[in-house]
């Protein structure tokens, strides 16, 4: 049997980590992009599929790391078929007359800039593969913005706008591209929120919970396979009905 693979950023976060498992269990090889968390615990779970697991440390906001990252992936496995772009950082709530130039610089860099390399990189070999599915991890305040979240907003806003022009680009070589924007998502990166807060969040969302990251790895799967061959250049909300 042939086996399907998938890069994924930000591999060992709480959306990267439950996209791996749900790729995993469908029999897919992984390369998991990590940067300062190590990889070891989520390696030991996903070797339990009997599937080829390579991973690869990566600063994502440095061009030279993706680059050569991106080469020794795909040196390693027979063929590459999926990219998942997981990997990003929050920003603490700041007015932005506050936000400093190094604050800006880090969110900018690694969420906008890092998603453009890692989308260039893998959009090169797909091109001469001719498929290919990119899915790119924006956020329901890509959308709608949020006060106190300005930099953050902007970083996933330009991911929007990313996936959109790039899924133009590459339809011609049957390469799509697609976008997933949760809501509030039960990860380390939302662990600040207070219980009140959280009890918040879940009386303004429609379903009444917060999400879980395999809410989300179910949609980014689905967007990898061919049930969603005809879907590109779209942005999916997964909020649970989050009314902002």
């Amino acid at each position: 049997m042939i086996r399907k693979t998938v890069i994924i950023t930000g591999a060992v976060g709480g959306i990267g980590s439950a996209t791996a498992k749900k790729f995993a269990k469908n029999g897919y090889n992984i390369a998991l992009i990590y940067n300062k968390t190590s990889p070891k615990k989520l390696e030991k779970e996903l070797k339990e599929y009997g599937i080829d697991i390579f991973s690869v440390k990566m600063d994502i906001s440095n061009e030279e790391q993706v680059v050569k990252g991106f080469a020794e992936i795909i040196k390693h496995f027979d063929s590459v078929d999926c990219l998942v772009c997981a990997a990003g950082v929050a920003e603490k709530e700041e007015l932005i007359i506050d936000r400093s130039k190094e604050d800006i610089s880090r969110i900018i860099d690694i969420n906008l800039k890092g998603t453009i390399y890692c989308n260039r990189e893998i959009s090169k070999y797909f091109i001469g593969k001719k498929s290919g599915s990119i899915v790119n991890i924006s956020s329901v305040l890509g959308d709608v913005g949020c006060a106190g979240e300005v930099v953050y907003s902007a970083s996933k806003a330009g991911i929007m706008g990313l996936t959109k022009a790039l899924s133009k680009e590459m339809g011609q070589f049957g390469i799509r591209v697609n976008a997933v924007n949760p809501g509030m998502i039960k990860t380390r990166m939302t662990s600040g929120f207070n219980e009140e807060e959280c009890e918040a969040l879940r009386n303004n969302t429609s379903l009444r919970r917060l999400g879980e990251p395999e809410d989300v790895a179910d949609v980014i799967y689905f967007l990898c396979t061919d049930e969603a061959r005809f879907i590109t250049g779209e942005c999916i909300e997964v909020s649970g009905g989050l009314l902002i």
